[in-house]
């Protein structure tokens, strides 16, 4: 059963100038994220994937930033897998989601991220 859906759209260009942003960076992104986004020269794309799936992953528990900011309780690996920690694993729970299945597609300038939730 689908217990959530999510999506979200960003702008690639943007990302290009947040990863020179050390405060947004460490705010978004957990560290274990930072540390494999560092050596990879792709680091404006991989925080764009990481920032649109955390926020399709918040709109698909109906958790957004009306409750706070929960960027450090969502990992996303390198592959797009979405791992839930603290406050959002309890909401998951609590909702009954059994699975995460994220998904994403990009262009030239523009990234979406899919997820839905299902239990």
């Amino acid at each position: 059963m689908i217990k959530g859906i999510g999506i979200d759209i960003v702008g690639l260009e943007r990302f290009k100038e947040i990863e020179r942003d050390k405060n947004f960076i460490n705010e978004i992104l957990t560290p274990r994220e930072i540390s494999t986004f560092r050596s990879n020269e792709r680091n404006g794309s991989q925080i764009a994937l990481k920032f649109a799936l955390k926020e399709a992953l918040m709109k698909s528990l109906g958790w957004g930033l009306t409750y706070g900011s929960y960027w450090h309780d969502i990992e996303v690996s390198d592959d797009g897998q979405i791992n839930l920690t603290n406050v959002l694993k309890v909401q998951a729970e609590k909702i009954k989601v059994t699975k995460i299945h994220s998904s994403y597609s990009y262009s030239k300038n523009y990234l979406t991220a899919f997820v839905l939730l299902e239990g």
